[in-house]
């Protein structure tokens, strides 16, 4: 299911739960009652997750059931869970699709709860902070504050004879490279056409992806500013430096880095557990490109507690202790996070340059150009659409003018009213 399926799928399903999320379940809670807590997980992602559960289970914390789904079934079957009085009692969400699920009540704000327990949002990160305050309150307690990079093999650099990414580089330095290490079955980089792909790179170039970031109405994406910056991805594209549409739905970008079919790669931290398991693989990470102003997009999950949950206590303790010093510690070991707690971030758990990626500093160098995408319930329809006609411009040949023209006809009236 794409995500605006999915999206209008959440909609219809929040709703059928909603009185549910509201009224109380009639379940006495219990300190020895196991809780449940959804993640989407690929199985090296879901490894990590194991290791935190066995290590707050060794620490005294009660019993957890880790339902991880895969990236492309977490929502629906979340929306399903809610709307069949199921739902876990703790999920992790990215900051992109959590509004639908606060909008409805189907979240008990997580912030007070913390509070109660001693944790001290001081100790944070703000930008995820930002991202998950909804109506002025903490819905969710952010895990990772990562942000986009440059994944880059160093043997295909080598093979090529092309220099390492420098920090500051610009696109037109990034767009040389990709040329130079196509060649031989190898592609020089991998961008999907989706707007957390695109957005560091619109803000770079002085654009915007819509009128208002905290109350959008419109997209913004045919302005000069923003238009620029897709017109120079578009050209990229069409230089034959990235992989075709069909090679992709053969073998994903993350495959294919891993295979040494493409040399570079944008994405977040989530794929470090998986790199790191590919023999052979040697590979680090560098910062993102720059027009004009850097600029990079936050990649951040939450913690969410389920309103309907007869077990808050318990999720409360567990959300905790996963992130605390301890639990924030066993995920950055994984290589699953960047870790939203200021003082793992910069501890040898996270920065240690003896597990790849060697230069994980980048990440923390992003964070004072993070910026995140709108929050509102609207945002994964909106994002589904945008993702689906630069597809179709980048991909399949469409006029640029003609895609954009496509997104404010269908993505517009969405936000217009929300």
């Amino acid at each position: 299911m794409n995500r605006r399926a999915a999206g209008a799928a959440l909609a219809v399903l929040l709703a059928a739960g909603c009185a549910t999320a509201q009224e109380p379940s009639g379940q006495a809670g219990s300190a020895d009652a196991p809780i449940v807590v959804q993640v989407r997980a690929e199985p090296e992602e879901a490894a990590v997750y194991r290791s935190l559960i066995s290590a707050y289970r060794d620490s005294g914390g009660g019993e957890v059931e880790l339902v991880a789904v895969g990236r492309g079934e977490h929502l629906t079957r979340l929306s399903t869970a809610f709307a069949s009085g199921d739902a876990p009692d703790v999920f992790l969400i990215n900051y992109r699709e959590y509004a639908p699920f606060a909008q409805r009540g189907a979240i008990e704000p997580v912030g007070p709860l913390l509070r109660d327990r001693g944790v001290d949002l001081a100790d944070y990160y703000e930008e995820p902070l930002r991202a998950f305050t909804y109506d002025t309150t903490l819905q969710c307690m952010p895990q990772n504050i990562s942000s986009l990079v440059v994944y880059w093999n160093r043997a295909l650099f080598a093979d090529a004879g092309v220099e390492a990414p420098r920090a500051g580089w610009t696109w037109a330095e990034f767009a040389r490279t990709a040329r130079a290490l196509t060649g031989d079955g190898v592609k020089g980089v991998g961008i999907d056409p989706s707007i957390t792909r695109m957005a560091p790179f619109i803000w770079s170039s002085g654009g915007g992806i819509v009128d208002d970031d905290t109350a959008p109405t419109r997209t913004t994406l045919h302005e000069p500013g923003a238009r620029a910056a897709l017109d120079a991805v578009a050209e990229l594209v069409a230089s034959g430096a990235t992989p075709t549409k069909e090679e992709v739905a053969a073998q994903g970008l993350v495959e294919r880095f891993m295979t040494g079919k493409v040399a570079m790669f944008l994405s977040s931290r989530v794929e470090v557990p998986a790199l790191r398991e590919q023999r052979g693989l040697d590979f680090d990470v560098a910062g993102l490109p720059v027009f004009d102003e850097p600029a990079s997009v936050l990649h951040s999950d939450a913690y969410c507690v389920a309103a309907n949950s007869p077990n808050k206590d318990a999720a409360t303790r567990f959300i905790a202790y996963a992130v605390g010093q301890q639990g924030q510690t066993v995920t950055a070991l994984g290589g699953r996070t960047v870790p939203s707690l200021r003082s793992v971030a910069t501890s040898p758990a996270f920065l240690s340059p003896t597990r790849a990626p060697a230069s994980s500093q980048v990440f923390l160098d992003a964070i004072p150009l993070l910026r995140h995408t709108p929050v509102t319930p609207v945002w994964p329809e909106v994002e589904d659409i945008i993702g689906t006609q630069l597809e179709r411009a980048f991909a399949d040949g469409v006029p640029l003018e003609e895609a954009l023209a496509e997104i404010r006809r269908q993505a517009d009236p969405l936000l217009a009213r929300r």
